[in-house]
C-alpha cells in the first residue's frame, strides 16, 4: 500500500468537483489495515470504502488472495470503518467454481441484517493476468439461485442508471446483496469506467493487458487544456469489445434482469 495514503486522499479531497460534478471520493481496498487507517483516511476527506473479502474461512480466504491475514483482522477493520462512518460499506466477494464458491452461502447468513452491502463478481481476467477459464465461472444466476432457496430474493431497481451491480433485496426485509455479472452480461457498450496503474497507464477496458502513458503527459509541458484533451482522444478512440467478445464462447446463463436496468463496468 502507498505509504502515508491518508496525505494523497486529502489532497484528492481538495478537488471537489470535475466538470461540474462533485467528486465522490472513495477506495477499495483488502481491509488488512483498515482498522488502523480508517479514522485517518475520514478525517482525509474519504467519502466510503469497499472491502474485498472472497471467503470467511481463513485457509480458503488466503487461498484466493495468498495473504498471510486473517479473516477476522478484515471483519475488524469493517466495524471501525462502519463505525467511523465510511459507508454505505460494500462487500466485494469474487466468485471462483470449485474453490470459494462453498462460501456463498455463509457470506450472505453473515451479513444479512448488517449495515454491510454483499456484492458477487463473477471471476474475471483482469489484465489477462490471472490464468482465467470460462470453467472457473459461476454464473450470477446460480448465486442468486443458491442463495434465494434458503433466503428468498426478489430484484429491485438500480440506485442509478448504468450501475454495475445488479440489486436484490431479501423478501424479510434483511437488506440486500448485489451482483457483478461481468462474464455473462458483458456490459462494453455502456461502459463508462478505466483502469489507472501504478506506473501511470490509462487503461480503457478493465481486461485490457496494454495502455496509454499519462505519467509523461502529466510531467510534460502541458496545461490542464491540453491534458483533458489528450485524455478525451484516447477515450473517443476505444473500441474496447473485450466481455463482448469473450462472451461469445460457451457460456453459463445470465441472471434475468427487468428490462429498465442498465449495466456499466467496474
Amino acid at each position: 500500500m502507498r505509504k502515508h495514503l491518508e496525505r494523497l486522499v486529502g489532497m484528492l479531497s481538495e478537488i471537489r468537483t470535475v466538470d461540474g460534478n462533485e467528486i465522490d471520493l472513495t477506495l477499495t481496498t483488502n481491509g488488512t489495515l483498515l482498522a488502523q487507517k480508517a479514522q485517518m483516511l475520514k478525517d482525509a476527506g474519504l467519502k466510503r470504502v469497499t472491502v474485498s473479502l472472497d471467503a470467511l474461512d481463513d485457509a480458503n480466504f488466503k487461498r484466493m488472495n495468498d495473504v498471510d491475514v486473517s479473516v477476522a483482522q478484515v471483519l475488524h477493520g469493517l466495524e471501525v470503518a462502519d463505525k467511523v462512518g465510511l459507508g454505505p460499506i460494500k462487500i466485494n466477494m469474487v466468485v471462483k467454481k470449485g474453490v470459494n464458491d462453498q462460501e456463498i452461502l455463509p457470506m450472505a447468513r453473515y451479513f444479512k441484517n448488517s449495515p454491510f452491502i454483499l456484492r458477487f463478481i463473477e471471476y474475471m481476467d483482469v489484465g489477462s493476468s490471472n490464468g482465467w477459464r470460462m470453467d472457473e465461472v459461476l454464473s450470477s444466476s446460480d448465486v442468486i439461485n443458491r442463495i434465494s432457496a434458503e433466503m428468498p430474493l426478489a430484484p429491485i431497481d438500480a440506485n442509478y442508471a448504468g450501475e454495475t451491480a445488479q440489486r436484490w433485496r431479501y423478501l424479510d426485509g434483511g437488506g440486500e446483496v448485489g451482483v457483478i455479472s461481468s462474464v455473462t452480461q458483458a456490459f462494453c457498450q455502456d461502459c463508462t469506467r478505466a483502469r489507472l496503474s501504478t506506473e501511470g497507464k490509462i487503461y480503457t477496458c478493465l481486461f485490457a493487458s496494454t495502455g496509454h502513458d499519462l505519467r509523461a503527459l502529466l510531467r510534460g509541458d502541458n496545461s490542464d487544456a491540453q491534458i483533458a484533451s489528450a485524455i478525451a482522444a484516447i477515450w473517443g478512440q476505444r473500441g474496447d469489445r473485450y466481455s463482448e467478445l469473450r462472451s461469445q464462447l460457451q457460456a453459463p446463463a445470465t441472471v434475468p434482469r427487468k428490462v429498465e436496468m442498465s449495466y456499466i463496468g467496474g
